[in-house]
């Protein structure tokens, strides 16, 4: 009887047990099983199905409680509207996550190849607080409010234990982080010997490079958090005019704290010549383009 159930496709003169029945068998068998009603006897069933939908205007007091989703205006249309909206808070949240982490971890190792290496710089703790405050707070909120990419509705249903960070994910925030990483070190490398090219390193120099690198770097980041797959200059995060609005917002920021002496004092930051300022620019470009390249090749999936 109950694989003849699974093999039926439509049911009438449905009794509310047969009801429930039918919602047990479905998920029995492995289906995430939605249940729309309006009546009492609906309630039941609503209670026990993964999502229970409930009229708005005709539907009961008891079907509304019971349920786990209202459609206000009793359309079955807002379904789909309102799985549109869940996949894209989803991917969203998934967006979040793993810039701040690898954000984050990136700091990490540019301090560890700093350390194990003996290197003449280092990022003091202000500084690392502060780059936490520019490149965490506005570009990291503007992730979670940017609308989803063309295709999210033609992707496959995820399965109901679907983890916010799987292990392919872990990964990309693990190359994300390293491609940051050295990417910041290198530029300072470059400038110690390609433009000053001395015996002598400048470790206040070093240390500003460093931190404008970082900084420069995990900004432009935020456009990495686009769709894999999808060109980059119209994902749905590089069209966001509030990831824009947040960047800019940031940029403006950093570069009125540095005017203020105070800050520039506690911050330790000093003056950098124009070809200095060339390659902060170009160490973030250049991990911005190593990432861009990764996912076209599919080594990381975003």
């Amino acid at each position: 009887e109950k694989v003849q159930w699974s093999n039926t496709s439509i049911f009438a003169r449905v009794s509310p047990k047969q009801k429930l029945d039918l919602v047990k068998v479905l998920q029995e068998n492995g289906n995430v099983v939605g249940m729309t009603g309006d009546g009492v006897n609906d309630a039941p069933a609503l209670k026990k199905a993964d999502i229970g939908i409930a009229m708005g205007l005709r539907g009961t007091q008891v079907a509304q409680e019971a349920a786990d989703m209202i459609l206000k205006d009793d359309s079955f249309a807002s379904i789909v509207t309102a799985i549109k909206q869940g996949r894209i808070i989803f991917e969203n949240i998934q967006k979040f996550v793993i810039f701040l982490l690898s954000c984050n971890l990136s700091e990490l190792l540019v301090i560890a190849i700093a350390s194990v290496f003996g290197l003449h710089f280092q990022l003091f703790a202000l500084q690392i607080l502060f780059i936490n405050l520019i490149t965490d707070v506005l570009p990291a909120l503007a992730l979670g409010v940017i609308g989803g990419n063309d295709a999210i509705m033609k992707q496959k249903p995820k399965p109901i234990n679907t983890p916010i960070i799987d292990s392919k994910r872990w990964w990309t925030i693990i190359f994300y982080s390293v491609v940051i990483a050295i990417s910041s070190v290198g530029g300072v490398l470059i400038s110690h010997y390609t433009i000053h090219n001395t015996e002598t390193w400048n470790p206040q120099l070093c240390n500003n490079i460093l931190f404008y690198s970082l900084i420069f770097s995990q900004l432009l980041h935020v456009f990495n958090m686009g769709k894999t797959g999808t060109n980059y200059f119209k994902s749905e995060v590089f069209r966001s005019r509030y990831v824009w609005l947040a960047i800019l917002s940031s940029i403006a920021i950093l570069v009125g704290l540095s005017f203020i002496e105070p800050v520039r004092e506690v911050l330790s930051l000093y003056h950098m010549s124009s070809a200095d300022w060339l390659i902060v620019v170009g160490s973030g470009i250049t991990a911005t383009l190593v990432i861009q390249f990764a996912k076209k090749i599919k080594v990381v999936k975003q």
